[in-house]
């Protein structure tokens, strides 16, 4: 087994470890997972020869440092999976109280009604914020710029970005749940929020969040009333989908020749495009090749919290990885969001090789016990209205409240508003479940 190869089940590890010790169709949090894998680490580790994209010794440093992160991040996922308590975790997510949701048929009803509200507060204030901006990002002059809210993009979205950032994660959030409402219940009002919601968050260009709603609650009602069939079709599906998703821009700029979407796409092959519009592995190489390179140093958790701070804060994970990629630290006219590092990667960048084996081991030992709780509801669910509301939350949780453990390497503020949402219903006087 080659190297290259045993690095992309490194990373394909820290995405789907968890197929491990939950291989269930019940397991939707790893089903979309397989989609981004393929097109992100599978096939560019095929097509792409990273002898000829770095120096031999940053490509043996990369692999060693992913493949001793994915040792310990699986040893992590079975000791998580086996512990029998973490209080730091229960006392913020409230296992015992999905276990009366279960069987508390007004659950679905709270859950759908706030959310249609807040949804519809969040697309009217989306339209505003477009109004007050004076520009929407995929009719923009350059989308991409105006996607990342870059030069001179940035003031105008600056005045909104409280209000703006809120609401779109709101609406990404809450789509879910209104899509189990029409699937289920076949309601005019929410298919119409559905259809508007999704519109309104593919014209900001962020094609994952504009389908990743339908996807949740597609895998919640295929793993309660699917077949095996039914599923293995549906993963199919989900490659496609991300395989689509991954080359969309060079689709668009086939069609719209001058529209600002992608460039270079004549030269490219059905797979280049599909490998180019997820360049993980090469922003990975690139960006351990600066840090190494140009002698940076550790950055010693800083990255961990930086994300709490918002706008440009230099020890913002996003900023940072840029800031170190291109050895320069004004961002303000780079058109990217930031780099997709491995668990194993930030753990080297903060602490080396202590944060190679610490980083990894500590996200999949929550992961593991989170995982375990989680399944243990799940089993337990009936595959009707009620219980595809209950799944759709506890995905949710797990995407969103989780991930303050899971994801405790990088932080963000835009997490916020999922805390909200989770207080509101299970901390609200009159929502709380007792």
């Amino acid at each position: 087994m080659t190297p290259i190869i045993i690095n992309c089940i490194a990373l394909c590890a820290f995405s789907i470890g968890t197929y491990a010790i939950w291989f269930d169709r019940k397991n939707v949090f790893n089903h979309m997972l397989i989609g981004f894998c393929i097109v992100g680490y599978i096939i560019p580790c095929l097509l792409v020869d990273f002898d000829f994209i770095v120096s031999k010794e940053i490509l043996n440093l990369y692999i060693k440092i992913n493949t001793i992160g994915m040792v310990l991040y699986m040893a992590g996922l079975y000791c998580g999976y086996k512990w029998k308590t973490v209080p730091i975790v229960d006392v913020v997510i409230k296992f015992s109280k999905f276990e009366i949701a279960t069987y508390d048929e007004n659950f679905k009803n709270r859950i759908v009604k706030t959310s249609t509200k807040i949804f519809i507060a969040s697309l009217i204030t989306m339209a505003l914020c477009f109004i007050a901006m004076g520009y929407i990002p995929m009719f923009a002059s350059d989308p991409y710029s105006a996607k990342q809210f870059k030069g001179i993009y940035q003031p105008s979205y600056q005045r909104v970005a409280l209000f703006y950032r809120t609401a779109k994660q709101f609406v990404g959030l809450l789509l879910p749940f209104l899509a189990i409402d029409v699937y289920v219940n076949k309601t005019v009002k929410s298919t119409l929020l559905v259809g508007i919601g999704i519109v309104m968050i593919f014209i900001t260009m962020s094609r994952g969040e504009a389908i990743s709603g339908l996807l949740v609650a597609s895998s919640v009602i295929i793993a309660l009333k699917g077949n095996r069939k039914i599923f293995l079709a549906y993963i199919l599906f989900l490659v496609i989908v991300f395989s689509l998703g991954s080359s969309l821009w060079t689709i668009l700029s086939i069609f719209f020749p001058n529209s600002g979407f992608a460039a270079g796409w004549e030269d490219l092959s059905p797979f280049e495009a599909i490998a180019a519009g997820a360049p993980d592995i090469s922003d990975q190489l690139g960006l351990l090749t600066s840090f190494v390179n140009n002698h940076v140093g550790y950055t010693y958790g800083l990255t961990f919290f930086g994300g709490l701070v918002p706008f440009n804060f230099k020890w913002n994970p996003s900023v940072w990885s840029i800031a170190i990629l291109n050895q320069n630290d004004d961002i303000s006219e780079i058109a990217s969001g930031g780099l997709r590092a491995s668990v194993s990667l930030w753990g080297y960048f903060s602490f080396g090789w202590l944060g190679v084996v610490l980083v990894p081991f500590i996200s999949a030992f929550f992961t593991g016990y989170i995982i375990k709780k989680i399944k243990n509801i799940v089993n337990k669910l009936k595959a009707d209205f009620n219980g595809m509301i209950v799944f759709c939350f506890l995905v949710f949780i797990y995407n969103n409240i989780a991930l303050v453990y899971i994801n405790f390497f990088n932080l963000s503020i835009y997490s916020l508003p999922a805390f909200i949402f989770y207080a509101y219903i299970f901390y609200s006087k009159k929502k709380q479940l007792t």
